[in-house]
């Protein structure tokens, strides 16, 4: 039997916030009430403008489960970023 859990302590940074976002139809504005930031908070960190500490990655690890998000989603964002990277968008 192979083992096909996927590691839940993934580590993130600012490109997962919009994708993550998105996947649930959440706003800034509600991704900043469920990470406890303001939303102008919110936007900068998305867009790069603000360095993904531990304290605000911390942050969005408590967003990602409350807004239920399972690991083969976060994989297939982690995949869909990587497959942009490698091609040369954003």
């Amino acid at each position: 039997m192979v083992n096909n859990r996927l590691p839940y302590n993934q580590e993130f940074d600012h490109r997962f916030i919009k994708p993550v976002r998105h996947l649930r139809n959440k706003t800034q504005a509600q991704l900043g009430e469920l990470m406890n930031v303001d939303v102008s908070t919110v936007g900068k960190l998305e867009r790069g403008e603000l360095h993904f500490s531990p304290l605000y990655e911390s942050k969005f690890k408590e967003a990602i489960k409350k807004m239920r998000i399972s690991n083969i989603e976060l994989v297939s964002i982690r995949t869909t970023l990587e497959m942009k990277q490698k091609r040369g968008y954003k």
